[in-house]
């Protein structure tokens, strides 16, 4: 089902049991929040602007407290991200032949980024990806400041606007996948389970 962007973020939060939240000063968009297991996970759009350039991208964030201090970037080879290779950007292999063919990736713990990548469910989500850029970052946002200590994002993001509701919830599914694999991996806290 394909809808607007001017109510896709409403519908979305009702078909998920999350959060309809219309676009404040604080915010640049309306959005939608679902909680899971204690973190919220949010789904926006975000309109990157310059002089000469304008790109509105679809971003999926779900703030998080580190344990442990990993980091990693996901994203999908291509002809920039082939040169970055050439000038030294080093990427970590996992052992899976297509994955490693199809995905960039990098990571300040090569064990981790390992460990993570072996969940199948995980894999098969990020290869259901079209656009693939998917991190765990200090950067507020995606493009904000830089976060206090041991506070961390999981991110998202995609250029321009998706409005389906399936792939809005196979981006969700991925996040829950991720947040509750890097919490038994004991990366990540989680307020819920410690009350």
């Amino acid at each position: 089902m394909t809808k607007t962007k001017s109510n896709i973020w409403e519908e979305f939060a009702n078909a998920t049991g999350g959060k309809f939240v219309e676009r404040d000063e604080n915010w640049l968009s309306d959005k939608a929040e679902i909680d899971h297991n204690g973190w919220k996970i949010i789904f926006d759009n975000h309109t990157i602007c310059s002089d000469k350039f304008q790109q509105e991208m679809t971003r999926v964030i779900a703030p998080i407290v580190t344990v442990d201090k990993f980091r990693f970037e996901i994203y999908r080879n291509g002809f920039i991200r082939s040169i970055e290779k050439i000038f030294g950007a080093q990427d970590i292999k996992i052992g899976r032949q297509e994955f490693d063919k199809t995905f960039i990736i990098k990571s300040n713990n090569e064990f981790k980024i390992k460990s993570l990548l072996q969940n199948q469910k995980i894999r098969s989500l990020i290869e259901n990806e079209k656009e693939v850029n998917l991190e765990l970052s200090d950067q507020k946002g995606v493009w904000g400041v830089k976060l206090p200590e041991k506070e961390l994002e999981l991110q998202f993001y995609t250029d321009g606007a998706i409005n389906n509701i399936e792939h809005l919830k196979s981006l969700l599914s991925l996040f829950q996948e991720l947040l509750d694999t890097l919490y038994q991996m004991k990366s990540i806290e989680n307020k819920k389970k410690q009350c």
